[in-house]
């Protein structure tokens, strides 16, 4: 569903004057882009997030200067064709999705798999022409729980922000669910001793991971700590939600 198969004529008029209004959306003298944590990526893109009167209506403006340094081809330290790659697109609206979702539930606890459906191109986006005027709009659709997966659609619209222009629209089924050592930490609690084995497996394999990082993580515990405290009967659920993440947390955006 699109902005406006969900709002009355005057409230898609009301949305477009608070978008045009909403100032999070430009850096200025503060920093208004998004941090590292919310959109689960070293290389954040997109502005803070626009949520039109508490409904699943979400737009960022999207800062072009810095998805360009992204080179789909690794041929150059700046994308050198005069149109957006389909992997700038897939990169905004995977960061769209994070920082947006964040704002109904915690993702910190999920695990999402999705499903491009449907695109619908109107012209392509270049570069120059529409530099600082491009903003990504989602609307995140319900369809409930099917075979232990929430599953949802999130629809994509680009504008070029001159009038509104719409440039593109792609659909997107998403599926989550908890993940993996969640349900660890909940078969434990009901004293089920195979997850605490299948928990210490997955801390140890987490502990490789963290290794690899090009920005190592200031973590609050580290692998061996957990695991003693585990075996121990203590389930520190604030350190492993901690552990499992690869994002450094930042505090709540004004």
């Amino acid at each position: 569903m699109k902005a406006k198969e969900i709002l009355s004529a005057e409230e898609l008029k009301q949305y477009h004057e608070e978008w045009e209004q909403f100032k999070q959306k430009y850096v200025g003298v503060h920093p208004r882009i998004q941090s590292e944590y919310n959109v689960h990526s070293g290389k954040p893109v997109i502005s803070r997030i626009f949520q039109f009167q508490g409904k699943p209506i979400f737009r960022a403006h999207v800062f072009q200067k810095r998805l360009k340094s992204v080179d789909p081809y690794f041929i150059s330290n700046n994308y050198i064709h005069k149109s957006w790659h389909a992997w700038h697109y897939f990169i905004v609206m995977e960061q769209m999705y994070h920082a947006s979702s964040n704002l109904i539930r915690d993702n910190s606890k999920l695990v999402g798999k999705d499903i491009p459906e449907t695109f619908r191109w109107r012209r392509p986006i270049e570069w120059v022409r529409d530099r600082g005027k491009i903003s990504v709009e989602l609307t995140i659709e319900d369809l409930g729980k099917k075979n232990n997966h929430q599953r949802e659609r999130g629809h994509y619209t680009f504008y070029h922000d001159s009038k509104n222009r719409v440039i593109s629209e792609i659909s997107v089924l998403a599926f989550w669910q908890p993940r993996k050592y969640v349900e660890n930490i909940e078969r434990l609690r009901q004293r089920n001793q195979e997850s605490l084995k299948s928990l210490e497996r997955q801390i140890k394999d987490r502990e490789s991971k963290h290794k690899r990082l090009l920005k190592p993580r200031k973590l609050k515990a580290t692998a061996p700590e957990l695991i003693e405290r585990l075996r121990q009967g203590e389930i520190p659920e604030e350190e492993l939600h901690d552990y499992f993440s690869f994002w450094e947390p930042t505090p709540k955006q004004p």
